[in-house]
Protein backbone atom coordinates (compact mmCIF):
# COMPACT_ATOMS: atom_id res chain seq x y z
CA UNK A 1 0.00 0.00 0.00
CA UNK A 2 1.16 3.51 -0.71
CA UNK A 3 0.63 6.68 1.35
CA UNK A 4 -2.90 7.01 -0.05
CA UNK A 5 -3.77 3.40 0.93
CA UNK A 6 -3.87 2.28 -2.69
CA UNK A 7 -2.73 -1.25 -3.54
CA UNK A 8 -1.59 -2.54 -6.89
CA UNK A 9 -4.46 -4.66 -8.23
CA UNK A 10 -2.66 -7.98 -8.72
CA UNK A 11 -4.21 -11.44 -8.88
CA UNK A 12 -2.73 -12.29 -5.46
CA UNK A 13 -4.24 -9.10 -4.02
CA UNK A 14 -7.71 -9.99 -5.34
CA UNK A 15 -7.50 -13.63 -4.25
CA UNK A 16 -6.29 -12.56 -0.82
CA UNK A 17 -9.27 -10.30 -0.38
CA UNK A 18 -11.70 -12.81 -1.88
CA UNK A 19 -10.25 -15.44 0.47
CA UNK A 20 -11.19 -13.44 3.52
CA UNK A 21 -7.88 -11.79 4.31
CA UNK A 22 -8.30 -8.63 6.35
CA UNK A 23 -7.58 -5.87 3.87
CA UNK A 24 -10.54 -3.63 4.59
CA UNK A 25 -11.49 -0.03 4.09
CA UNK A 26 -12.35 2.43 6.78
CA UNK A 27 -15.90 2.40 5.37
CA UNK A 28 -16.16 -1.38 5.94
CA UNK A 29 -15.00 -1.05 9.54
CA UNK A 30 -17.39 1.80 10.34
CA UNK A 31 -20.34 0.08 8.64
CA UNK A 32 -19.63 -3.18 10.47
CA UNK A 33 -19.50 -1.31 13.78
CA UNK A 34 -22.67 0.60 12.92
CA UNK A 35 -24.52 -2.63 12.11
CA UNK A 36 -22.89 -4.41 15.08
CA UNK A 37 -21.81 -7.29 12.83
CA UNK A 38 -19.35 -7.98 10.04
CA UNK A 39 -20.78 -7.14 6.64
CA UNK A 40 -21.96 -10.05 4.46
CA UNK A 41 -20.03 -11.62 1.63
CA UNK A 42 -20.31 -9.19 -1.26
CA UNK A 43 -21.69 -11.64 -3.86
CA UNK A 44 -24.09 -13.58 -1.61
CA UNK A 45 -27.31 -14.41 -3.49
CA UNK A 46 -25.70 -14.15 -6.94
CA UNK A 47 -25.13 -16.82 -9.57
CA UNK A 48 -22.21 -15.83 -11.77
CA UNK A 49 -21.13 -17.28 -15.09
CA UNK A 50 -17.64 -16.24 -16.24
CA UNK A 51 -18.15 -16.56 -19.99
CA UNK A 52 -15.71 -16.51 -22.87
CA UNK A 53 -12.00 -15.79 -22.90
CA UNK A 54 -10.18 -13.84 -20.20
CA UNK A 55 -6.64 -12.48 -20.22
CA UNK A 56 -4.21 -12.02 -17.32
CA UNK A 57 -6.41 -14.17 -15.08
CA UNK A 58 -7.53 -17.73 -15.85
CA UNK A 59 -11.29 -18.34 -15.80
CA UNK A 60 -10.98 -20.85 -12.94
CA UNK A 61 -9.26 -18.26 -10.74
CA UNK A 62 -11.93 -15.66 -11.54
CA UNK A 63 -14.59 -18.26 -10.64
CA UNK A 64 -12.75 -19.08 -7.43
CA UNK A 65 -12.64 -15.39 -6.53
CA UNK A 66 -16.41 -14.91 -6.94
CA UNK A 67 -17.07 -18.13 -4.97
CA UNK A 68 -14.87 -16.88 -2.13
CA UNK A 69 -17.04 -13.75 -2.14
CA UNK A 70 -20.24 -15.76 -1.69
CA UNK A 71 -21.49 -16.30 -5.26
CA UNK A 72 -22.52 -19.59 -6.82
CA UNK A 73 -20.62 -20.31 -10.04
CA UNK A 74 -22.49 -21.47 -13.13
CA UNK A 75 -20.38 -23.05 -15.90
CA UNK A 76 -22.92 -22.75 -18.74
CA UNK A 77 -25.37 -19.97 -19.63
CA UNK A 78 -28.17 -22.56 -19.70
CA UNK A 79 -27.47 -23.59 -16.09
CA UNK A 80 -28.79 -20.49 -14.31
CA UNK A 81 -31.53 -21.36 -11.80
CA UNK A 82 -33.90 -18.58 -12.82
CA UNK A 83 -36.79 -17.71 -10.54
CA UNK A 84 -35.26 -19.19 -7.39
CA UNK A 85 -34.44 -15.96 -5.56
CA UNK A 86 -30.85 -15.85 -6.78
CA UNK A 87 -29.73 -13.24 -9.28
CA UNK A 88 -27.88 -14.39 -12.42
CA UNK A 89 -24.98 -12.34 -13.80
CA UNK A 90 -22.70 -13.06 -16.77
CA UNK A 91 -19.15 -11.71 -16.56
CA UNK A 92 -17.13 -11.17 -19.76
CA UNK A 93 -13.92 -9.45 -20.81
CA UNK A 94 -14.78 -7.82 -24.16
CA UNK A 95 -11.20 -6.98 -25.15
CA UNK A 96 -10.24 -10.67 -24.85
CA UNK A 97 -12.68 -11.73 -27.59
CA UNK A 98 -10.79 -12.15 -30.86
CA UNK A 99 -13.72 -13.13 -33.09
CA UNK A 100 -16.95 -11.22 -33.65
CA UNK A 101 -18.56 -9.33 -30.82
CA UNK A 102 -20.66 -12.33 -29.75
CA UNK A 103 -20.68 -11.05 -26.19
CA UNK A 104 -23.24 -8.45 -27.31
CA UNK A 105 -25.91 -11.19 -27.67
CA UNK A 106 -25.18 -13.26 -24.55
CA UNK A 107 -27.93 -11.63 -22.49
CA UNK A 108 -30.51 -12.77 -25.03
CA UNK A 109 -29.44 -16.40 -24.54
CA UNK A 110 -29.87 -16.47 -20.78
CA UNK A 111 -31.89 -13.42 -19.67
CA UNK A 112 -29.15 -12.23 -17.34
CA UNK A 113 -27.30 -8.92 -17.17
CA UNK A 114 -23.88 -9.06 -18.85
CA UNK A 115 -21.11 -7.07 -17.20
CA UNK A 116 -17.39 -6.58 -17.68
CA UNK A 117 -14.82 -8.33 -15.51
CA UNK A 118 -14.06 -4.92 -14.00
CA UNK A 119 -17.33 -5.20 -12.05
CA UNK A 120 -15.89 -8.21 -10.19
CA UNK A 121 -12.48 -6.61 -9.68
CA UNK A 122 -13.86 -3.26 -8.51
CA UNK A 123 -16.37 -4.96 -6.19
CA UNK A 124 -13.64 -7.11 -4.62
CA UNK A 125 -11.19 -4.20 -4.35
CA UNK A 126 -13.80 -2.06 -2.58
CA UNK A 127 -15.33 -5.09 -0.78
CA UNK A 128 -18.76 -3.83 -1.77
CA UNK A 129 -20.88 -5.15 -4.62
CA UNK A 130 -20.89 -2.37 -7.20
CA UNK A 131 -23.99 -1.26 -9.09
CA UNK A 132 -24.20 -3.09 -12.42
CA UNK A 133 -25.17 -0.06 -14.54
CA UNK A 134 -21.63 1.25 -15.03
CA UNK A 135 -20.36 -2.17 -16.12
CA UNK A 136 -23.22 -3.40 -18.35
CA UNK A 137 -22.42 -4.57 -21.89
CA UNK A 138 -25.03 -3.27 -24.37
CA UNK A 139 -26.98 -6.22 -25.74
CA UNK A 140 -28.10 -6.61 -29.35
CA UNK A 141 -31.32 -8.55 -30.06
CA UNK A 142 -30.87 -11.75 -32.14
CA UNK A 143 -32.52 -10.23 -35.23
CA UNK A 144 -29.85 -7.51 -35.55
CA UNK A 145 -26.91 -9.74 -36.47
Amino acid sequence: MDAEFVCERTLKYFLGIAGGKWVVSYFWVTQSIKERKMLNEIFRGLEICCYGPFTNMPTDQLEWMVQLCGASVVKELSSFTLGTGVHPIVVVQPDAWTEDNGFHAIGQMCEAPVVTREWVLDSVALYQCQELDTYLIPQIPHSHY
